[in-house]
């Protein structure tokens, strides 16, 4: 039985992060997020001025304003020498940018999953194709996204790269926020000789980066002392082997399978000797995934955060102790992951987790289908909720009616119910940010 997973899309929620909280802007990030600069003649003066000006050069740019004010406004021709000098020199630095873009081959090496916060290695080797030597290179990314910095902010500098030469450089990415990124491509530059203006080559090279939720493993969840268990055991599992477990010897009956003899013990004891064998069974669990913010979605998106994690937490245990777990979340896409065993590992299920955003409606209507679908399969179900109010009660409710069910509420406001009339008659715990933070093994 292959690993399933079915994504329907459902709406057109946005994932570009709001360039309203984005609040700085260097040469390694992708203009398209600025807040400003949102007409095209914008952007290409933000990139002239952040791609091909040094800081010397826009020094330079000042003083060469200023004398060129001066001789338009007072017409002061004795000014107008080193106005002229000025101009020649940035017509000579641009020609020279022009003519002379550093030549290379590159190639990245980097990892395709990182998690939040953490730092992801880069490799570059760059060769050169130019037939002249090529002093003080810098490389650096290109357009990165915004929740993506690069370490040294100013790339990587190579002193000097002979014709048909190679050399090894790395920078690191620091992922600032969950998602799936698309990194476009790098930037070999440099200032030599006029140190007025870069001469630079974008070289074009997309990959992609998933950064997941972090969390801290579990060491144990408390389950409901109902749970029940479904036979089928490995084969209903994974398809390997077959489903039962071997338990001892006893005497041949009639009706046996001939080919559960053990020969070996038939002889020893001159009688029909049978391997005896009993069914094996297996915990199958749902995890399912809230995802709706409710009206006031910028108060409760730490909440939301903190349940992916914790939802990554209790998917990790679940594959740890090989339980089989079937995922389901719908962001503005419905997410069904059956993982677990040799179905699928856990970073299927941090790559959903990692793509995962907030829905726009209540989730349940679209959940509660495939889910109902399912139910009958599973041991028990894991809710994990932003709020508990009468909408995830009633859910809840109509899940209880065929199978065991925990709640978890990720929300460090006080819910819309209070889930200690609840607890008495479900299994039901409540984690704000204090909680989160101390880092709790156990649920």
């Amino acid at each position: 039985m292959p690993a399933v997973i079915r994504k329907v899309n459902r709406s057109g929620i946005s994932t570009v992060p709001d360039p309203r909280k984005l609040s700085t802007y260097d040469r390694t990030k992708e203009i398209g997020f600025h807040p400003y600069f949102r007409g095209g003649i914008s952007r290409w003066i933000w990139r002239f001025f952040m791609y091909r000006i040094t800081l010397p050069g826009r020094w330079f740019l000042s003083l060469t304003l200023l004398l060129f004010l001066d001789v338009s406004l007072f017409l002061d021709w004795h000014i107008a020498v080193p106005f002229i000098y000025a101009a020649v020199m940035w017509v000579v630095a641009w020609l020279v940018a022009m003519i002379y873009p550093p030549k290379v081959r590159l190639n990245a090496d980097l990892p395709t999953r990182v998690a939040v916060g953490a730092s992801a290695p880069v490799s570059l080797r760059l060769k050169s194709i130019s037939k002249s030597p090529m002093v003080e290179i810098t490389v650096l990314p290109m357009r990165l996204p915004p929740f993506i910095d690069v370490v040294p902010e100013e790339g990587v500098k190579i002193q000097e790269l002979l014709p048909n030469d190679e050399a090894t450089v790395s920078l690191t990415l620091i992922c600032r926020k969950r998602g799936l990124y698309i990194l476009k491509g790098y930037r070999v530059e440099t200032a030599y000789p006029t140190g007025l203006l870069r001469a630079y080559s974008s070289i074009w090279q997309s990959a992609k980066l998933l950064v997941y939720p972090t969390f801290q493993p579990l060491s144990h969840i408390t389950l409901p002392a109902g749970s029940r268990y479904h036979p089928g055991g490995v084969a209903l599992a994974s398809k390997i082997g077959d489903s039962m477990e071997y338990i001892g010897n006893r005497e041949y009956r009639e009706g046996d399978n001939v080919r559960d003899i053990d020969w070996r013990a038939t002889a020893r004891l001159t009688k029909p000797i049978v391997r005896e064998y009993r069914e094996e069974y297996f915990y199958r669990v749902g995890v399912i995934q809230d995802t709706f913010l409710g009206d006031n979605r910028s108060s409760h998106a730490a909440d939301f955060e903190r349940s992916i994690s914790i939802c990554a937490a209790v998917s990790d245990y679940m594959s740890r102790e090989e339980y089989i777990v079937d995922l389901f979340a719908a962001g503005p896409n419905l997410y069904h992951l059956t993982a677990g065993r040799s179905l699928a590992f856990q970073d299927q299920m941090l790559d959903i987790l990692a793509c995962l955003e907030p829905a726009a409606l209540e989730p349940f209507q679209i959940i509660e289908p495939e889910l109902m679908e399912n139910l009958s399969k599973l041991t028990i179900v894991i809710c994990i909720l932003l709020d508990w109010d009468p909408v995830r009660r009633n859910f809840v409710d109509r899940i209880r009616r065929i199978s065991d069910v925990k709640v978890i509420v990720v929300r460090d406001a006080n819910c819309t119910l209070d889930p200690a009339f609840d607890a008495d008659s479900l299994s039901i715990s409540v984690i704000d940010r204090k909680t989160f933070e101390a880092g709790a093994p156990v649920l």
